[in-house]
């Protein structure tokens, strides 16, 4: 005969935790800054999910065993200090508690394992019919894969609960966040966004300390902004600025061509052009995994002699490649370089180091005070300037504004000191920066003079501008006098 409990527990959600209670979804996702009240919601839901669904196997995650047991465990078993808040899981529903093993299990036989998530194959042995992850914008969308491959547990509600913070673009955003995700995802992945503003029972001087914080720290932690995260490399990119309406390309203009390899992941064939002000135009790019050179060489030629924004028939006037290219294959001896060549693409080998196109293409990337925007007047950029580098809003160009500003540098560890090594890009959806990185400094590096033009200044434009206007002062002073019958003889050989 079954004994059933009555348990009362002392929590009153705000608005927003009992938005994320009352959604209806796979996946349940509660996103923003510091102070919302996102784990304790998280917390309180994953308790009342193991009550309703006896006997269900759980995890509650974090990347690392030392922040998880001092933050979430924690916050899940002991509770928070509100007085109408979590209080933790009530002792008299716990059957079993192992401190030491991150274990509890209740009294209806759901059973709850903390796991850090810094080893991926430990995820391997588990059967489960229900998670929490904490922070989840710390691991990689690998990770939940994994999960979502152990969510198999019979008469288990087999949901997620996925807490998190604002961390650009990235694989959370894509599921929770994103209008233009898929409709199945928009069915799968719901999310609550809030900040601590959204919640009244934090302290009166609680919101004091975010006084005096870097602009963008203040954006994601409190503000809940996808827009800007830690390690973002770009921070000059603006999608108003730099993305402009594809127009063609007009014949004389350089066109420039990078090949960045790969094989599992994505290679990237890619296309820039410049103009004789010194501005630069993304105009084509192709990335795809797992073909072969034989095939890029073909797919590379067909893009160049269609009849599109670039083209038809398009002149190159340098072709570049990684010097990764270099490595001979242990199966047949033969480089990726040398199977260009043999396939029609004869490129020269670009430059090495990544610090110098994450540098090239800031500068490319930031205005210029003097330059003058190529689509804009004086006016317009007398102040403030323009950048060199602009990227065409077209399908032919499908990756490279979604890379860009999600670009950023590999985390660091955490006794990081100034001793360490440098800052390192993280290789994830590099392929086609690589390719922009490698043109901008072959750019610089060797440019040739008898193409490449001076870019004008404000002074130039300026000064062009004064010419014309004297010139057409100049036309109509002359047509009065004419109108006159005044010939003066220094324009007898230009009007006589």
């Amino acid at each position: 005969m079954t004994t059933a409990a009555s348990v009362d527990l002392p929590y009153s959600p705000n608005p927003k935790q009992q938005e994320f209670h009352g959604l209806s979804a796979k996946y349940r996702g509660f996103c923003g800054g510091w102070g919302n009240g996102k784990t304790t919601a998280g917390c309180v839901e994953f308790f009342l999910r193991l009550i309703e669904f006896p006997g269900t196997n759980a995890i509650v995650s974090r990347k690392t065993r030392p922040e998880l047991k001092a933050t979430t465990w924690d916050m899940l078993v002991n509770g928070d200090t509100q007085s109408t808040g979590w209080t933790g899981i009530p002792k008299s529903v716990i059957r079993t508690y192992r401190v030491s093993d991150l274990y509890v299990e209740l009294i209806n036989g759901s059973k709850i394992h903390g796991l850090p998530l810094d080893d991926p194959a430990k995820l391997e042995n588990y059967n489960l019919g229900l998670f929490l992850l904490d922070q989840a914008e710390e691991v990689e969308e690998d990770i939940l894969l994994k999960i979502h491959g152990r969510l198999r547990q019979n008469h288990s509600p087999r949901e997620g609960l996925l807490l998190f913070n604002p961390n650009g673009h990235n694989w959370l955003w894509r599921r929770f966040i994103d209008r233009d995700r898929t409709d199945n995802w928009k069915r799968l992945y719901r999310c609550v966004e809030a900040t601590p503003f959204d919640n009244p029972n934090l302290p009166e001087d609680y919101m004091e300390q975010f006084e005096g914080l870097p602009k963008h720290w203040y954006d994601r932690f409190v503000g809940g902004s996808h827009d800007v995260f830690t390690g973002q490399i770009f921070v000059d990119y603006n999608p108003d600025i730099h993305e402009i309406e594809p127009f063609r390309i007009p014949s004389d203009w350089e066109r420039w061509w990078c090949f960045d390899p790969g094989i599992r992941h994505e290679a990237c064939s890619f296309w820039l052009a410049r103009d004789f002000d010194g501005n630069c135009y993304v105009y084509r790019e192709i990335l795809e995994p797992n073909q072969t050179i034989e095939w890029w060489a073909s797919t590379t030629f067909e893009a160049e002699a269609d009849d599109d924004w670039g083209g038809p028939d398009e002149e190159i006037f340098r072709r570049l490649v990684g010097p990764e290219s270099r490595i001979r294959s242990t199966t047949d001896g033969k480089s990726v370089y040398d199977l260009l060549g043999e396939n029609g693409l004869y490129p020269e080998f670009s430059d090495r180091d990544p610090a110098a196109r994450i540098s090239r293409i800031t500068e490319y990337l930031r205005p210029s005070v003097g330059h003058i925007h190529p689509f804009g007047t004086v006016a317009d950029t007398v102040d403030k300037g323009a950048p060199r580098l602009f990227i065409f809003r077209s399908e032919t160009v499908p990756r490279l504004r979604e890379y860009l500003p999600q670009y950023r540098w590999k985390p660091q560890r955490t006794n990081f000191t100034e001793e360490d090594s440098a800052e390192k890009p993280r290789k994830k959806d590099d392929h086609d920066i690589d390719c922009l990185g490698h043109i901008l400094v072959a750019m610089d590096e060797l440019p040739d003079p008898e193409v490449v033009h001076r870019p004008r200044t404000v002074a130039d434009m300026e000064a062009a501008e004064l010419d014309a206007h004297f010139d057409a002062e100049l036309e109509e002073a002359v047509e009065r006098s004419l109108a006159r019958g005044y010939r003066p003889s220094r324009y007898a050989s230009t009007v006589g």
